[in-house]
């Protein structure tokens, strides 16, 4: 793929005319394709869960390697654009990802450990692909554009589908009290909100930016905004406000009050209406009295959007002279500006201890570590103001206790959901630490964590140390978007969602690239064109791989769920046939065995499951379950079970129904015991 439209290329010398034209061509149809594969991708991830499942990260990966292998051989210096600020954070990224495939070797649970290291290469190749070409204020201008636009309307179809049900129709299972339309997950849907916002008004504040796109811009946010809300997520309105401060402080100040007076009250009054609208955050979005209030804040949305592009139009034309007052057009010194900001925030600190502000956060403090939303919310807008942990800190803490198990390297990647049952204390279906750091610690280890430190670090010290210039607004909205994004990363799992991190990787990647210096950027390769492109599809074998067995193993679930035994363990056998580590697979054919009447057969295939995960009690318990079928002692792995699992109280009463010597007892437990289990939502093979 070619460096793009604003690069020229050098043509050999004494080459004919026409060969430079060509290539000057060539170089513009190949930044076309990546300006649009970034959006194309991002819309794609959002409409499959966010992208949270191999089954859907597999094709993005492929996308992109095949960009790469396009970029290799066409471009003249395909990788020109490598430089320290952008190899940081690259490399570190890579080891991680090199890391977590290394883990394999320890994890005891392979399947998973190779669908976390595609993850992270789906993001190397994002970021690479982005970071190979020659950083332009154009450019970047564009693809900024072009993720915000993609992920505004993502926004807006989530919005569309709450207030306006019946125009945009959605499956039952996202009728949530709180919008998650259509990443399935409403913290994440509130991230990709705060990227827009974020995004958004920068492109309406920006004096550098054509004034059809500021008013478009503008016109946008105020439905942005009645989206993040009605996510009711607070961590990403806290990763909000923090990036949209983080921006006014340190952009231009030239355009920012226009852009702030003209987004202001009709994002006000939309977000105000969003509150107001209750029945939209119970449980039953589609009633009567829901679709009334979803009409009503529709109409009232749509209104803000015309007075906010109106507004931003009008405001165009102060922006002019407000350019030519003598404080804007002569600013401060830094040093100066430092020295304000920090005596207000001084004076601000003082008045608010004044008022008693430390006494409020202790007591803050003391609710969000003592606390939970359980009995406590009436209605979900009220978790708002409610500090509760929401269960994390039980997430967190039993994230350190992994760590300490092996604080070098780690449990292995992908591996906290086989370990967690061991800490916790309460029984549930848990996957993610939601906290990228803490999780990476306890899977990775030391290792892991330092690596994962150096890319968001990196990435943040190399946007940060762009901020000057001309380009200052610009580099500023990007580590406003990073800083949120890093943000919000510790408190939930961003990184498990495509939809809300490939993005900003993608920015951050073409942000950091070497600028049109008058320097000849990286001109050769390590090997010949033909040999890295070959690397980058080989690369990409395993994402591709891991999303095709694991998109046959939800079939089979599917098929399982249905009672379609036959259909179920052929696409069991054909999802094995791509990647053998799968132990859910093989407990679909064991559960079709046992259904069918199979129940010697069923055991073979639970305990090449429970081979496969040693360290999960779901796979022991199925082995329990075939065995008592059959007619086989079930006590030791009943017991393994309960040892890997100590608090979930089904595995003791399961215990209690297979105690005795008699195989007629165990036989007649044996199909109560898997029906509850498939029926519970505690396990792996309900949750594909």
């Amino acid at each position: 793929m070619s460096v793009g439209a604003h690069q020229s290329t050098a043509a050999a010398p004494g080459a004919p005319l026409g060969v430079a034209v060509a290539n000057s061509q060539l170089e513009r149809v190949g930044w076309l394709a990546l300006l649009a594969l970034a959006p194309a991708t991002l819309i794609y991830l959002s409409f499959n869960a966010g992208g949270y499942f191999p089954s859907a990260q597999g094709l993005v990966a492929l996308a992109l390697a095949i960009a790469l292998v396009l970029r290799t051989t066409l471009a003249e210096r395909p990788f020109e654009g490598f430089d320290r600020p952008l190899a940081i954070p690259l490399v570190a990224l890579t080891l991680y990802a090199a890391f977590q495939l290394l883990s394999t070797r320890w994890s005891q649970a392979t399947a998973n450990s190779l669908d976390a290291f595609s993850l992270t290469l789906l993001y190397v190749l994002g970021m690479l692909l982005y970071g190979s070409l020659r950083y332009t204020r154009a450019r970047l201008d564009w693809l900024l554009r072009a993720v915000a636009g993609a992920l505004a309307a993502v926004c807006l179809i989530g919005l569309i589908s709450r207030t306006l049900p019946h125009a945009w129709p959605t499956a039952s299972s996202f009728y949530d009290q709180r919008l998650n339309f259509p990443l399935t997950y409403w913290n994440a849907e509130g991230m990709l909100a705060t990227i827009v916002l974020i995004l958004g008004l920068h492109l309406s504040a920006d004096r550098d930016t054509p004034p059809a796109i500021r008013v478009i811009a503008a016109a946008v946010l105020p439905a942005i905004a009645a989206t993040l809300l009605l996510t009711f997520s607070r961590g990403a309105l806290g990763a909000a406000a923090i990036g949209l401060l983080a921006y006014c402080l340190l952009t231009r100040f030239s355009t920012l009050p226009t852009a702030l007076l003209a987004l202001a009250p009709p994002v006000a009054i939309a977000t105000r209406s969003a509150w107001n609208a209750t029945a939209l955050a119970g449980k039953h979005p589609t009633d009567a009295l829901a679709v009334s209030q979803g009409h009503h804040l529709a109409v009232v949305v749509g209104l803000c959007m015309l007075g906010a592009g109106a507004l931003r139009a009008l405001l165009l034309l102060a922006d002019r002279r407000i350019a030519q007052l003598p404080f804007v057009r002569s600013p401060p010194r830094r040093t100066v500006r430092a020295g304000i900001g920090a005596g207000a925030g001084v004076l601000v600190l003082a008045l608010a201890l004044a008022l008693g502000a430390g006494g409020f956060l202790h007591r803050e403090y003391d609710r969000f570590v003592q606390g939970t939303h359980e009995g406590r919310v009436v209605q979900t807008r009220d978790r708002l103001t409610d500090p509760a942990n929401d269960g994390r800190l039980p997430l967190w803490r039993a994230a350190l206790d992994i760590y300490r198990t092996e604080k070098l390297h780690g449990t292995g990647a992908g591996t906290y959901q086989q370990y967690f049952p061991r800490y916790r204390k309460e029984s549930g279906y848990v996957v993610d630490a939601h906290s990228l750091y803490l999780q990476s610690l306890a899977e990775l280890g030391l290792v892991g964590f330092a690596l994962i430190l150096i890319v968001v670090l990196g990435m943040l010290s190399g946007l940060l140390w762009r901020i000057r210039g001309r380009d200052r607004p610009l580099y500023a909205a990007l580590f406003a978007m990073c800083l949120a994004w890093a943000v919000h990363q510790g408190f939930d799992w961003d990184w498990q969602m495509p939809a809300a991190t490939l993005g900003v990787l993608m920015l951050a990647g073409l942000a950091l690239a070497r600028p049109r210096d008058g320097k000849i950027g990286l001109t050769g390769l390590p090997m010949g064109r033909t040999l890295v492109a070959l690397g980058w599809l080989v690369l990409a074998v395993a994402p591709v791989l891991g999303s095709i067995s694991y998109a046959r193993l939800q079939d089979s679930a599917t098929e399982l769920r249905r009672g379609e035994c036959a259909s179920a363990k052929q696409q069991a056998l054909s999802s094995l046939s791509i990647s053998a580590k799968r132990p859910q697979a093989y407990v679909v054919i064991g559960l079709c065995d046992l259904q069918q009447g199979y129940a010697q057969a069923a055991v073979p295939a639970m305990a090449q499951a429970a081979s496969l995960e040693p360290q999960s009690w779901e796979e022991q318990y199925w082995l329990a379950v075939a065995r008592a079928a059959a007619g086989l002692n079930p006590h030791a792995a009943i017991g393994r079970a309960i040892a890997l699992n100590p608090s979930e109280a089904g595995l003791r009463n399961a215990r209690r129904k297979l105690r005795g010597e008699d195989p007629r007892t165990w036989e007649r437990a044996a199909p109560r015991l898997g029906s509850e289990a498939l029926t519970s939502g505690k396990f792996a093979i309900s949750n594909i």
